[in-house]
């Protein structure tokens, strides 16, 4: 790869040839063309692809909640997605290719330095309604009466995620209530705070795996 220095019609932008002209951060540089391999993939390689493709699906329509969530955890260079993604790629698999199944405990949502929902439980309390409850317990330095609550549930088998928010700590508790069309669905579910500037997080709690009734 080599930078790009402007001239007067400007950076040179797409494929000529086996040469493409591209921009990254506002750096604009050229590359040639990957060769093609005549290689079959290897089975570590079509594992990793695997690995890519369902770290992709599972995570790309909550792109901007893992933004927020690690909006003050970022690594140089890297957005709250591009940490998320890390993570989840290299802790959230189990078993061998090509039977991959996720631990959904491990997967992080956020990371912070806000503290956590203390003595926090969550149980289906009726049909359909899952419940929250904490401990609204405070401090002046990482653990604000006001931090909001966000909650994510995700439907396992349609691979969709539901966001949930209007709490605080200190409500000391939650109810979300599902549409009928959740009875015998697999839900699985996380929580994080999020403090008054918008930016400060504290680190995702898992809240279990659930079949509604």
């Amino acid at each position: 790869m080599a930078r790009f220095i402007k001239g007067i019609h400007g950076a040179f932008q797409g494929k000529v040839g086996n040469i493409v002209g591209s921009s990254w951060r506002g750096i604009d540089y050229v590359r040639s063309l990957p060769k093609k391999s005549s290689k079959a993939a290897s089975e570590d390689q079509l594992a990793q692809r695997m690995k890519f493709g369902m770290t992709t699906s599972f995570l790309k329509s909550i792109k901007d909640i893992l933004m927020l969530g690690f909006s003050d955890s970022k690594q140089r260079n890297k957005t709250g997605y591009n940490v998320a993604f890390q993570q989840f790629i290299n802790n959230a698999f189990q078993g061998a290719y090509p039977n991959f199944t996720v631990d959904y405990s491990v997967v992080k949502i956020a990371s912070g330095g806000l503290a956590a929902l203390v003595g926090l439980q969550t149980v289906e309390s009726f049909p359909k309604v899952l419940s929250l409850t904490w401990d609204p317990i405070g401090n002046r330095f990482n653990a604000f009466d006001d931090d909001q609550v966000l909650v994510i549930l995700y439907d396992v088998i349609e691979n969709l995620f539901f966001a949930f928010e209007g709490a605080t700590r200190l409500d000391a508790a939650m109810d979300i209530t599902l549409p009928d069309s959740y009875t015998g669905k697999t839900i699985v579910g996380w929580t994080f705070n999020i403090h008054r500037d918008g930016v400060m997080t504290s680190s995702s709690q898992y809240l279990g795996e659930f079949v509604l009734t």
